[in-house]
């Protein structure tokens, strides 16, 4: 006569059976991550728009996003400008609560955030500041001798291209950057209410 399996006792053995399975698993799905797949095969000299070599998905540490530049500013003609806001509205809306371009943790205590320090006490050293940064776009983030490739704007909405939206986390309010587009659209000058904010 033969013994019969309790119910329990199956549930058991059914149970040490999964567990015992558990580390195969693991090792084989361990084991398929190690075929040259992502930066598991990258070196230094691996050639990252190279997708058939053994790094496919980019340089060590994984894929990078690129971005491509910012996109050219439509400067308006003149005649539409007649009404255009003016430097001194701009400053500002940047240096005010709404941006707070001007507050210690961001641009207002030297070096500034990124070495971009501006001034909360002279709009025409923020402007020179700014006309004076290229970072990665390789041209002026204000740029008074070619507007259209001035990225102010892009990097104020968060554009591919410009980074992330300032101020940080979203960026300016509707009506504020309405305000600094018209401003940027119609050359991005200086004149007509610049100069010095302080006493």
């Amino acid at each position: 006569m033969t013994a019969r399996t309790s119910p329990r006792a199956r549930s058991r053995r059914t149970f040490r059976a999964v567990l015992a399975l558990i580390p195969v698993l693991a090792l084989g799905a361990f084991a398929g991550c190690q075929i040259g797949v992502g930066d598991q095969a990258c070196t230094e000299q691996s050639i990252v728009n190279d997708k058939d070599d053994a790094c496919p998905y980019g340089p060590p540490g994984g894929p990078k996003v690129r971005e491509t530049g910012c996109p050219e500013l439509t400067i308006l003609d003149p005649s539409a400008c007649t009404t255009a806001p003016t430097w001194a509205e701009v400053y500002s809306i940047l240096t005010g609560p709404s941006a707070g371009c001007t507050i210690g943790g961001c641009h207002g205590a030297a070096p500034g955030a990124r070495g971009i320090f501006l001034s909360a006490d002279s709009s025409d050293a923020f402007y020179d500041e700014l006309k004076g940064y290229s970072g990665a776009q390789g041209y002026p983030y204000i740029n008074e001798e070619d507007p259209s490739r001035s990225w102010i704007l892009c990097n104020l909405q968060g554009t591919p291209g410009g980074g992330a939206p300032m101020p940080p986390p979203s960026g300016l309010s509707d009506a504020d950057y309405a305000l600094i587009e018209q401003w940027a659209l119609c050359g991005l000058r200086r004149t007509g209410g610049g100069g010095d904010a302080g006493p």
